[in-house]
């Protein structure tokens, strides 16, 4: 796959260029939406083997005259199959602004050699993200350059995993900063200070 950064096209004739379509950056960590939210929550709650079993029987009670009244086993499951969808559709409306919150967390991003801040749900493949020490980015990067003087860079994952351990990310690509403003001069027309 090749990434042009900065969304720039290759000059004409270099290679055949396919312009590609990625994905957005928004994190969606929900289950429901306002539309799928009944009929989900309901083919969710009747594949639990006890909920069906209750609805089967009172299913039954209808159909068929019994000696007990419908309502002995409707009554137990409607009151069991409200109160879990209740707590289940107050758990995803959490979710929903946990995703809202990291959705619209501040990202600094270089665009036509000047820092634009814009919204993390708003980067895309090829954007040159710049990111301060102890400051989080909710996307996958490839470390371009660091500002240490030996090149590394320690990033904690105990969002993704748990693990609260730094971990030192491979730097294949690594440049130094000097060599980097010199590959983004032209692409950016950055000026160098």
């Amino acid at each position: 796959r090749t990434v042009y950064i900065g969304h720039k096209e290759p000059p004409p004739g270099a290679e055949a260029y396919i312009p590609q379509r990625y994905p957005d950056n928004r994190i969606v960590s929900s289950k429901y939406t306002f539309w799928n939210f009944i009929p989900k929550n309901l083919f969710e709650q009747f594949r639990r083997i006890a909920n069906f079993y209750f609805l089967v029987i009172f299913l039954v009670q209808l159909i068929i005259d019994t000696p007990t009244s419908p309502v002995t086993s409707g009554l137990p499951l409607f009151f069991v199959i409200t109160v879990t969808a209740i707590k289940q559709g107050y758990e995803d409306w959490l979710r929903h602004k946990a995703d809202c919150s990291i959705n619209e967390c501040p990202v600094d991003v270089v665009q036509q050699g000047k820092l634009v801040r814009t919204q993390s749900h708003k980067l895309r493949v090829g954007d040159i993200v710049v990111v301060r020490e102890d400051e989080t980015f909710p996307c996958d990067l490839i470390l371009l350059s660091s500002s240490r003087h030996d090149g590394t860079c320690y990033v904690t994952t105990a969002s993704l995993d748990g693990e609260s351990s730094h971990k030192v990310p491979g730097l294949g690509f690594f440049f130094k900063i000097s060599h980097l403003i010199s590959v983004c001069m032209p692409v950016y027309g950055l000026q160098q200070h």
